[in-house]
């Protein structure tokens, strides 16, 4: 019996050495992830603190607070952050292209910085996102076959035109959604932290990427729990949502994880946001200017509280896109209809709540 059991542990490792070793080569870092939240946190405080007037959220008509808040806690994230990436690098966890990458993240949270200080119009913000996105895309190379899970074939400039749009819409979406204490820190913390264990699983070492964002985020949502004393800003919200595109890409194009895993755990945000914007262009509104009728302020108004909408959307993440994207995972060639099943659902619960109408429905 003791010669089988030993036989067995020898074949177990033999089958998972190089996941074994890769996890163990990276074990040393987990004692920097408390370092990046504490980091984090710090910044944030300063912020609180010293921020001064012209970093105080004014309440308007649509805002969801009532009192002057202090903004531009994502700098708090941002920095903290690329102090874990930078050591990856140089510790050997993250190639060069792998860093760079990252960093055209960077131009995006300083545009939003500059943002929260005083408004940027728009014809500056758009070439510069554009921009980042056309560097991160050059950088990563040809775009891996196939793309839409063999269903849809396109020429590979097309896609990466799909790609460059995708990266710029989505960091417009994450600042559209973060309209309520702790949504969207929330929701790329659930994003990151689930996509984390997926690529850790697999001795993936941008498990350690995300595993930083999320640490960077948590000390971010120390201030920003309701009441919040702190908001992410522009700062934040479009770092955000660029970011984990990046990081999305990045495992792509190396086969760890189909975009379309991304695609699902982002699933609320994007079923919100698109309902929205096809609701008010239908009607003939403004698609451009601030509003607050996406499907999450309209419950926010209703129940009166934002920490209802936030666990809401923790349970559609969990119990509907959590299950979906690890279908995804297992299963890529299915990426593209099972995202289109879990989003679709969403878009019309959304519609239903009143997303994109200027009243509320009850």
């Amino acid at each position: 019996m003791r010669k089988i059991y030993g036989r067995n542990i020898h074949i177990f490792f033999k089958a998972h050495r190089e996941r074994i070793l890769i996890r163990a080569r990276l074990m040393p870092l987990w004692w920097l992830l408390p370092v990046v939240m504490l980091c984090s946190s710090a910044l944030c405080g300063v912020l609180v603190k010293l921020g001064g007037p012209r970093f105080l959220d004014q309440p308007v008509a649509r805002s969801a607070h009532s009192h002057a808040t202090p903004r531009g806690g994502g700098a708090g994230v941002v920095f903290a952050f690329f102090l874990f990436v930078v050591t990856l690098h140089t510790t050997g966890h993250l190639t060069s292209v792998q860093l760079w990458v990252l960093s055209c993240a960077i131009p995006i949270a300083m545009a939003g910085f500059v943002d929260d200080l005083r408004p940027l119009p728009v014809r500056i913000r758009l070439p510069l996102h554009l921009a980042a996105a056309i560097v991160a895309l050059v950088l990563l190379g040809p775009v891996p076959e196939p793309f839409f899970s063999g269903w849809l074939l396109l020429p590979l400039w097309f896609q990466s035109l799909l790609l460059m749009l995708a990266l710029v819409w989505l960091l417009n979406l994450y600042n559209f959604m973060d309209g309520i204490d702790t949504l969207a820190a929330g929701q790329a913390l659930f994003v990151a932290g689930i996509a984390g264990v997926m690529l850790w699983l697999q001795g993936d070492a941008i498990a350690w990427v995300c595993a930083g964002l999320a640490a960077a985020i948590v000390g971010f949502m120390v201030w920003n729990l309701p009441p919040a004393k702190l908001f992410l800003g522009d700062v934040g919200s479009t770092f955000l949502g660029f970011v984990l595109g990046l990081i999305a890409l990045l495992t792509h194009f190396s086969g760890a994880l189909s975009v379309w895993v991304w695609v699902l755990l982002m699933g609320a945000f994007i079923a919100d946001t698109t309902c929205t914007l096809l609701v008010r262009t239908v009607r003939g509104l403004s698609v451009t200017q601030g509003h607050s009728t996406h499907a999450y302020q309209h419950l926010a108004r209703r129940w009166g509280s934002h920490t209802k909408v936030s666990l809401v959307m923790t349970v559609i993440n969990v119990v509907w896109l959590l299950p979906l994207a690890w279908m995804a995972h297992r299963h890529p060639h299915y990426g593209v209809g099972l995202s289109i099943s879990g989003i679709v659902p969403l878009m019309i619960m959304a519609a239903l709540v009143g997303a994109g109408n200027e009243q509320d429905t009850e």
